[in-house]
């Protein structure tokens, strides 16, 4: 079952960092959907992972995922 994960994600800087995290989550099969908002520094992802293995997957394409518990 997919849940929606809310993260702070810290060292986005411009529209490259984006599609970063983007194209690094949605080769994920499990990973349904995701949306990153530049200007909020927010990742908003619905997935069947959980939200511990997203924040592992985003800080190991160098940036730092925060959960935002929902």
């Amino acid at each position: 079952m997919s849940e929606l994960h809310y993260f702070r994600v810290n060292g986005l800087n411009d529209e490259t960092d984006v599609s970063i995290i983007v194209n690094t989550l949605k080769v994920i099969d499990e990973v349904e959907s995701v949306e990153v908002d530049l200007d909020s520094g927010m990742a908003f992802i619905k997935s069947e992972i959980s939200a511990q293995e997203i924040s592992l997957i985003i800080d190991g394409a160098g940036y730092n995922a925060i959960l935002i518990p929902g």
